[in-house]
């Protein structure tokens, strides 16, 4: 009798495993094909929904801006800067500052205003102090 149970528990032992194995993978299969017309767009897709993903570039852009904006922001704000005249221009490689500051502190206060953003884009200083 126990030869017999033994039997009985290790094949439900094999079976819940072979469940637990087979589970990520069925998972994961049914997942894949679920995933599949978002991973790779077919031209029914492209017919469906005409609104495109934005592209790399149009990322890239939208990037800058929002770069371009929180810097500007900061520096019309800023009360340090109060009569400087900076100007931001960004792009996809650089932050390049223009235009003029009245000391050597406001200059100072500028790049310490850009520095965050150096993780992304080259700070390129074109300041000059009148």
């Amino acid at each position: 009798m126990s030869g017999i149970s033994l039997f009985v528990l290790c094949m439900a032992l094999a079976v819940f495993t072979g469940n637990q194995q087979q589970s990520p993978d069925a998972h994961s299969s049914s997942h894949d094909s679920s995933q599949s017309p978002d991973a790779h767009p077919s031209a029914h897709d492209s017919q469906s929904h005409p609104v495109a993903q934005p592209t790399p570039s149009q990322d890239q852009t939208g990037a800058n801006r929002r770069i371009h904006d929180s810097i500007d922001d900061l520096m019309s704000s800023d009360p340090v800067l109060s009569g400087s005249d900076v100007v931001v221009a960004v792009d996809d490689h650089n932050v390049t500052l223009t235009g003029s500051v009245k000391s050597h502190v406001q200059h100072q206060r500028v790049l310490q205003l850009a520095a965050p953003y150096a993780r992304w884009r080259n700070i390129v200083d074109k300041l000059k102090l009148e």
